[in-house]
């Protein structure tokens, strides 16, 4: 059976039409932000990205469970074009606001050998959606809602 990092052929044809979008419209998202996080700070790709928020929930259709399962699937498979970092800004943009605002936090902790690692979750209401558990990381920024609009620069 052919297979693409673990997804075979007969399990991709088994899904539905619209998992098969959600699944496409998830890991686009994941390649534009990786690309655009290449070329811009968080905060300002945070601020592009929430201009787009409409049309990105208009066509990437689903539950936020759904929408969840597509980005962290996807995301399993784009290995390491999409981090725990590109994870969370897909998921603030896609997640539905209806249900309460959805925080982005950026956290560290020391690792045995000593080195700082880095990790990134969305959460809402204290539940963690995208990424694994926060408690072994000290918070080091949380967005909650939308992006400030950052200033325009004239030169």
């Amino acid at each position: 059976m052919v297979s693409l990092r673990g997804l075979s052929l007969r399990r991709c044809l088994e899904l539905t039409t619209p998992d098969r979008r959600l699944l496409v419209g998830a890991a686009v998202a994941q390649v534009v932000a990786a690309a655009a996080l290449r070329a811009m700070q968080v905060q300002a790709l945070r601020a592009s990205a929430h201009r787009f928020r409409r049309l990105a929930q208009v066509l990437v259709v689903g539950s936020d469970e759904r929408k969840a399962w597509a980005i962290e699937a996807t995301g399993r498979r784009l290995g390491g074009l999409s981090t725990c970092l590109i994870r969370a800004l897909v998921a603030e943009l896609l997640l539905d606001s209806n249900h309460g605002p959805v925080s982005l936090t950026i956290g560290v902790k020391r690792t045995a050998g000593g080195a700082i690692e880095a990790h990134a979750w969305v959460a809402r209401k204290n539940r963690v959606l995208i990424g694994t558990t926060a408690d072994t990381y000290v918070p080091l920024v949380t967005w909650t809602g939308p992006p400030a609009r950052l200033p325009l620069i004239h030169q």
